[in-house]
């Protein structure tokens, strides 16, 4: 087929119905796994009587919708999906990439007026001269664009109390409130700022480095993924705006060693709402719907608000739960971020040979997102995408009965007691669930739901979608992929996260103050959020105890563990 979506419109003198692809991003097709035209790229024109046909065998689909609500209809599959912003994608695909992929105290220059901002000294070595050295003896470089000059050395050459790092280091990861910090190490919060900005750099440096997937082999540790996400609140900036700032922090964890791919929160420190306001006015993109924009990957002041109104008097959502924009930075759309997410880990796991299983959590974006994404690797018959459900309002009791329940049903399926199926090693356990569940697929479409009966504590009543359902699969491997679709190593990331982050606690709520959620050891500046979430992922990777193992060293990234002599 023609892919008409590189061409111009003036070239056909045709109006676009389809967002322009950008940078090789074009996510607005048919998303339906099990339908002949995924990945397919739509004509994107508008064709009124008397225009120019379109191309034979080209697709063409129905796009309906109001403002900010078009979607394309699949003449296929007659499925709908919501119409994308491409470059709204492709700018935060690269936001997230440069957080894990760029070096921020490579030597370079750091003029942010200069040409060269962003190129190191590595890379671009025409682009500087050597200069003398410094009184230290550190060897000293001049840009030749603006003829600024920087210096090379230790990191902690400018620090005069380093010997403070790998403490205040150990306290940022194990849950110690920055009160208790200023008193245990005797430094000041402005100390703690500056710390944190210093070992956040060096952590993005460290895995700007190391963190290269090329020569992982997935089929030998494993080609599992669990997606998932968590809320994170702060407090209010001021008393006259006591209303929750929420932001989603969106993980995908390889299941097998624990070690986490992606990670970032839904929240651009760089960027300003006022700005992006202003750059909309300046293009005319408030009178554009999201997906055709200039600038559609930030929310603006007054959509926000106005989306905020309209759920509460649909009555989506409780007065008491309405939230507002960061104070400092901007606030990412949710949608942009998970297609930016999905795309990431298929760079991930490039061009490996092999079957790949992605499990998300039953969101309906990330599953539209990771669809997209993956669309090449299902075609070939390389991916499959399995949505997980379960009932994460149970108590611990709750989920005890519940396990006590499952094991039952399998007791009376196999004849054999509980007592028995308790004493079975894993490997047995599993052979025998897998025996039972391929008795029962006989006949079942799975894209419309399994309840797996053999309830587990992390995740009882667990319910799972295979959207890549093919007749003709071999039943007792559907039943270990069911078996095995599961969230529980995102699941028990976002637990440890929450254990040993003070500020991802859950919020306390007041009796006295019309159930505000507020908490004193809660942060009020969204960029130190970003930072000790970047922190504490690399310590779960590359650092985190309690097992002879890091993920890490799971997934062949390292032969030992590190230490923060290795990094600070």
């Amino acid at each position: 087929m023609n892919d008409l979506s590189k061409i111009s419109s003036t070239d056909l003198g045709l109006e676009r119905r389809l967002p322009l692809p950008f940078e090789g991003v074009d996510v607005n097709f048919c998303r339906n796994p099990q339908c002949s035209g995924l990945g397919l790229s739509p004509d994107p024109y508008k064709r009124p009587l008397g225009s120019p046909a379109a191309p034979p065998g080209a697709i063409r689909g129905v796009v309906a919708g109001s403002r900010h609500s078009e979607f394309f209809t699949c003449p296929t599959c007659s499925t709908n999906h919501r119409l994308k912003n491409n470059k709204a994608i492709f700018e935060e695909y690269n936001r997230l990439k440069d957080l894990q992929q760029v070096d921020p105290i490579a030597p370079g220059c750091r003029n942010p007026e200069c040409e060269n901002l962003g190129k190191s000294l590595a890379a671009h070595p025409d682009q500087y001269r050597s200069f003398g050295k410094t009184a230290g003896g550190d060897p000293r470089h001049q840009c030749k664009c603006c003829k600024k000059t920087f210096s090379i050395g230790r990191a902690t050459r400018r620090q005069k109390r380093s010997d403070k790092n790998p403490l205040l280091y150990r306290m940022m990861v194990n849950g110690v409130p920055f009160l208790k910090m200023c008193s245990i190490a005797q430094v000041s919060y402005h100390d703690i700022y500056r710390k944190i900005d210093f070992i956040y750099d060096q952590v993005r440096a460290f895995r700007a480095e190391r963190e290269v997937f090329d020569d992982i082999d997935w089929m030998k540790v494993g080609s599992r993924f669990a997606t998932d996400s968590q809320s994170l609140k702060m407090n209010w900036p001021t008393k006259r705006e006591r209303t929750q700032i929420i932001v989603q922090h969106l993980c995908t964890a390889h299941a097998r060693s624990g070690f986490i791919m992606e990670a970032a929160l839904q929240f651009d420190d760089k960027a300003s709402h006022d700005k992006v306001e202003a750059e909309m006015a300046l293009v005319g993109d408030d009178l554009l719907s999201k997906c055709f924009r200039e600038h559609g990957r930030l929310w603006s002041k007054t959509e926000f608000e106005d989306y905020i109104s309209k759920l509460q008097k649909q009555k989506r959502i409780k007065e008491e739960e309405l939230y507002q924009l960061p104070h400092s930075g901007a606030l990412v759309r949710y949608d942009i971020m998970q297609f930016a997410h999905a795309l990431r880990l298929r760079d991930m796991v490039g061009e490996a040979e092999g079957k790949f299983v992605f499990v998300t959590d039953g969101d309906a974006g990330l599953k539209a997102a990771f669809c997209a994404a993956m669309a090449d690797l299902i075609k070939q018959d390389r991916a499959d995408i399995a949505l997980v459900f379960f009932n994460k309002k149970m108590n611990n009791d709750l989920r005890n009965a519940a396990w006590s329940a499952g094991r039952s049903i399998l007791a009376g399926q196999t004849g054999l007691s509980v007592s028995q199926i308790n004493k079975l090693s894993d490997e047995d356990y599993a052979d025998l669930v897998d025996t039972e569940i391929a008795a029962s697929l006989v006949g079942h479409d799975l894209r419309m739901g399994f309840h797996w009966p053999y309830h587990t504590k992390s995740e009882p009543d667990r319910r799972i979608e295979l959207l890549t359902d093919r007749p003709g699969r071999d039943y007792r491997a559907t039943a270990r992929l069911l078996r095995l679709a599961t969230l529980r190593s995102v699941d028990s990331y976002f637990n440890k996260f929450r254990s040993n982050l003070r500020f991802a606690a859950r919020p306390q709520v007041s009796e006295t103050n019309a159930r505000k959620a507020w908490d004193k050891y809660y942060l009020y500046k969204p960029e130190i959020m970003v930072k000790l979430t970047e922190i504490y992922r690399f310590h779960h990777n590359w650092v985190g105890y309690g097992s002879k193992e890091t993920p890490a060293m799971k997934l062949g990234l390292a032969r030992g563990r590190i230490y923060e002599r290795d990094f600070l």
